[in-house]
């Protein structure tokens, strides 16, 4: 089961750090995202710890025709995108994706262990303005 994570603010933190399999942000325990109200954006936070847990996984709602706009400031990373078919985009995902289907997507945010500096804090920012926009 999934937690949500409310963003009032437009800021959600979420250190991947600590131990146990299925903790939040794992891939068999997302981050549910949800936008403010009135709102198309979000900032995240989080970090990358070498021999750490398994980190960071953020589950969001989109519809067909949507467009995900992201950005992420911080370590080497990789991110792969999972559409609701279990399709998955990445790990060179653009920093603009078009979303193919209505339901849940999940953005994976790893440690590029292939770059130097792939692990510490990092800064997610995600957009996901209404279709036709």
């Amino acid at each position: 089961m999934s937690r949500a994570v409310f963003v009032p603010l437009l800021l959600a933190g979420v250190l991947c750090a600590g131990a146990a399999a299925a903790q939040p942000g794992s891939s068999t325990d997302p981050i549910v995202v949800h936008m403010r109200r009135g709102t198309d954006h979000v900032r995240l936070s989080g970090r990358l710890v070498q021999n750490g847990p398994e980190c960071c996984y953020y589950q969001f709602k989109a519809h067909a025709g949507q467009t995900l706009s992201w950005s992420v400031t911080g370590p080497a990373i990789r991110a792969v995108l999972t559409d609701p078919n279990g399709n998955a985009d990445g790990p060179g995902l653009a920093s603009s994706v078009p979303l193919p289907a209505d339901g849940n997507y999940v953005l994976a945010i790893t440690p590029d262990l292939m770059a130097d500096g792939a692990f510490g804090r990092f800064v997610l920012k995600l957009r996901i303005p209404p279709a036709g926009r």
